[in-house]
C-alpha cells in the first residue's frame, strides 16, 4: 500500500478516533522490541504553545550539532510532518514500511491512528542513532500514547480550556491530567504563568524539580532583543540578553531556555541565539500575502480561548507598530466541539467580519451551525460559505489595501488556505 492507503486502513482499524490508555500501544511496542528513540527524550504536554515550543527545542539543539528527532501532532498539509528526523519529514517509504511492521506485529491488538503514528515514530527515532528525541503529546498527558516513554524532561506549556470531554471542564482538572507526563525526580518546566495548583502538587508527590514561568523563570521584551532570566541544574542563577526576536512567542521561548538549562548535553549562548533567529514553524501567525489580490494575509492555527488570547495581542502588537491600519477579516472554519462563542468573544473587537466556512473533517462543525452560533452572540458574519477557499477569496476579494486577512480556528482551516494559496502559486 502507498502511504494514502495505509492512512485510511489505520484510520479506519479502532472503532473509536480517541481511546486514551497505554496497555494497548506498550503490548504492541514490546513486541516491536522498543527501548527509547534516544539517550536523552524531552517531552512536551499542554493546551497551547506545544508545536512551537518543540520547534524551538529542536532548532536550538540543531544548531548545537546534536542528532535531533521530533515526534507532533496534528499535520498541516501532509501527514509526513509529525516525525522530523535530523530536520527532515519522513519519507513516504520509511513510513509505509514502519506501518507495514507494526501491522504484522500488533495481532489481535487494536490501535488507534495515533497509536500507530505514535509507534512509527518511536521506530524511526531509534533506528536513526539520535541524541535527542523530543516527543509531543497528542491529547492530555498521564495516558496519552506518547506517555509510554519515560521522558528525561518535561514540560507543560499552558493550560486552557479545550478538550474538556477528555480531560476536564477547569484548569485543575486539566492540568492534573497534563501533568501526567511527570517522572519520579526528573525535572518538570511549566510554562503556564499562573501554574495551576494540580501541577504543583504532582511535581511535589513524585518529588519532581518543578521549574515555574515567572516565579523560576521568565523574560523581558525589549525593543529589538529580550532577555531571558532562569537557573540552572544546580540552581544557580542565569541570565541570558540581548537575545534575537524568534518569530514564536516569547513565553514558549523561555520555557525552552529553561528547559535546557536542565538538561546534561551543553548548549552554547551561540546555538541559542542561531536556533532562535532560524526557527520556523507554519501556521502560527504566518505572514503571507495573497498571490491574486496581493491582501495581506495571516495565518494561525488557534482553536481554543486561551490561544485567542494571544492572537489578539499581536493583532494588537501590529496596530501599534502601524502595520495594521485597515479592517481584520477573519476567515473562520472550527471543530465541532471547540467552544465556538468563547473563541469570537476574545477576538470580537479585535475582528471587523467573519467569513464562516467549513473544512471536510467528520469533525468539523457544520457552516451554518457556526454561522448561527456566531449571528446568535452578536457577530458581524458573511456566508455560510461550502468550503474554506470559498470564504478565503471573497474576503481577499472584498478586502482594502489596508486590511488583513485572518485565517484561524483550526489546524483544518489555515491547510486548506496554505493548499490553496500553493495552487495558484504553482499554476501561475
Amino acid at each position: 500500500m502507498n502511504l494514502s492507503q495505509w492512512l485510511d486502513t489505520i484510520q479506519a482499524l479502532h472503532p473509536n478516533e480517541i481511546d486514551l490508555g497505554l496497555q494497548r500501544i506498550r503490548a504492541v511496542a514490546a513486541r516491536l522490541g522498543l527501548t527509547r528513540p534516544a539517550p536523552l527524550v524531552i517531552t512536551v504536554a499542554g493546551t497551547n504553545g506545544k508545536g512551537s515550543t518543540v520547534a524551538m527545542l529542536e532548532a536550538i539543539l540543531s544548531a548545537a550539532a546534536y542528532r535531533v528527532g521530533t515526534y507532533t501532532s496534528p499535520h498541516l498539509l501532509v501527514f509526513n510532518e509529525r516525525i522530523r528526523i535530523l530536520g527532515l519529514m519522513a519519507t513516504d517509504e520509511e513510513l509505509c514500511d514502519s506501518f507495514a511492521l507494526i501491522e504484522a506485529r500488533r495481532g489481535d491488538i487494536s490501535l488507534t491512528y495515533f497509536e500507530f503514528s505514535t509507534l512509527a515514530g518511536l521506530m524511526l527515532m531509534e533506528k536513526a542513532g539520535l541524541d535527542v528525541a523530543v516527543l509531543e503529546v497528542g491529547l492530555g498527558g498521564r495516558l496519552d500514547a506518547v506517555n509510554m516513554v519515560d521522558a528525561d524532561l518535561t514540560i507543560v506549556t499552558s493550560i486552557g480550556l479545550d478538550h474538556q470531554d477528555w480531560l476536564g471542564d477547569n484548569r485543575e482538572d486539566i492540568g492534573r491530567e497534563k501533568a501526567g507526563v511527570f517522572r519520579s525526580g526528573v525535572p518538570a518546566v511549566s510554562g503556564d504563568e499562573d501554574t495551576p495548583q494540580s501541577i504543583v502538587q504532582a511535581a511535589s508527590r513524585l518529588g519532581a524539580p518543578l521549574y515555574r514561568q515567572g516565579t523560576d523563570f521568565g523574560f523581558t521584551a525589549q525593543a529589538e532583543s529580550w532577555l531571558w532570566w532562569g537557573q540552572d541544574k544546580n540552581g544557580a542563577k542565569v541570565t541570558l540578553q540581548d537575545l534575537p526576536m524568534p518569530p514564536l512567542d516569547l513565553i514558549n521561548a523561555a520555557t525552552v531556555l529553561q528547559a535546557l538549562a536542565l538538561q546534561r548535553l551543553p548548549v552554547a549562548e551561540t546555538a541559542i541565539a542561531a536556533g532562535l533567529e532560524t526557527v520556523g514553524l507554519a501556521g502560527r501567525f504566518q505572514a503571507l500575502r495573497d498571490p491574486q489580490q496581493g491582501v495581506a494575509v495571516r495565518v494561525d492555527v488557534a482553536h481554543n480561548p486561551h490561544a485567542a488570547v494571544l492572537l489578539a495581542e499581536k493583532l494588537a502588537a501590529l496596530r501599534d507598530r502601524g502595520e495594521l491600519r485597515g479592517q481584520v477579516r477573519a476567515v473562520l472554519a472550527m471543530m465541532a466541539d471547540k467552544d465556538q462563542p468563547g473563541f469570537y468573544g476574545v477576538l470580537e473587537s479585535a475582528v471587523d467580519i467573519w467569513y464562516i466556512a467549513a473544512f471536510a473533517q467528520p469533525r468539523c462543525l457544520a457552516a451554518q451551525s457556526l454561522y448561527d452560533r456566531l449571528h446568535a452572540v452578536g457577530a458581524n458574519v458573511s456566508g455560510p460559505y461550502g468550503t474554506v477557499a470559498a470564504a478565503y477569496i471573497q474576503a481577499c476579494a472584498q478586502a482594502g489595501p489596508d486590511d488583513l486577512v485572518l485565517v484561524t480556528g483550526s489546524f483544518g482551516t489555515v491547510a486548506d488556505v496554505l493548499q490553496y494559496i500553493a495552487s495558484i502559486e504553482s499554476n501561475s
